[in-house]
């Protein structure tokens, strides 16, 4: 099965789900959202499947947000954010074991891709950050619940409100890899041997496992979620939220309104 923005590699228990965007980082657009989301229901179709890993061509993982779309209306958003939580909630669920292979940028949604997966491997060129309430958005997707499971409220919260950008040894020491590698070179290799690994378990009750590692961990996580649909939808025609966008790159200073 071929996509336009990402690559399903390998024909047996690992496969390789690839995000092909590599010119622009791997960018995030509906495009990418449609091929990823597409590509984890192949993989749930075949139960030969144990592993996947999922990983950047190029030199990042994915930078997030494709600036150059086309700005959405209010309507396009919602359903752009609906579209975006059913293809994470999916590579969250997937019965397969996934392993996440991060390095460069991870922005946005590229940041919280890796927390959808079971395992995640760190090279030492990982940047990892959350900009969106800095640009004036909510994080949606459904994964604030994942990113709070993985991190902890705390830093969930200083992630998020601050939009602060971390490096391969503040991430480790927040518990957010599995392990970590020299060097890009070395993802690949390390991913496919814990691949391996997960491969001589048999085989249902690694995926009845998970499911309930799952479950446990995020029990009430979809009790508020509706809401980022709402809120995305909204939020990006305030006039703070512009001005968000506007002076996120620039340095210059910032006056907020009362809306």
């Amino acid at each position: 099965m071929e996509f336009e923005t990402v690559r399903l590699d390998g024909d047996g228990p690992v496969r390789h789900l690839v995000l092909n965007r590599p010119r622009v980082h791997n960018a995030v657009n509906a495009q990418l959202v449609s091929d990823v989301y597409q590509a984890c229901l192949a993989v749930e179709a075949d139960p030969t499947v144990r592993a996947v890993i999922v990983r950047g061509e190029g030199p990042s993982l994915s930078s997030g947000a494709d600036l150059k779309s086309p700005r959405a209306t209010t309507a396009d958003a919602m359903l752009g954010s609906k579209a975006g939580a059913r293809m994470y909630d999916t590579l969250l669920h997937l019965n397969a074991v996934t392993i996440c292979c991060c390095h460069g940028y991870m922005i946005g949604g590229g940041g919280v891709l890796p927390a959808a997966c079971d395992f995640r491997i760190g090279s030492p060129t990982s940047k990892l950050t959350l900009n969106e309430v800095s640009i004036g958005f909510n994080l949606t997707w459904h994964s604030v619940p994942v990113l709070v499971n993985l991190v902890g409220p705390h830093k969930a919260k200083e992630m998020l409100l601050l939009g602060r950008t971390y490096g391969l040894e503040q991430l480790d020491a927040m518990g957010f890899f599995t392990e970590t590698v020299a060097d890009d070179a070395g993802l690949v290799p390390a991913a496919e041997r814990l691949a391996a690994e997960v491969v001589r378990q048999p085989p249902v009750p690694t995926m009845v496992s998970k499911a309930s590692i799952n479950a446990q961990a995020m029990p009430l996580g979809r009790a508020i979620q509706h809401m980022d649909h709402v809120a995305v939808g909204f939020m990006g025609k305030s006039e703070n939220s512009k001005t968000a966008r506007q002076t996120y790159f620039s340095g210059e200073g910032r006056d907020w309104i009362v809306e």
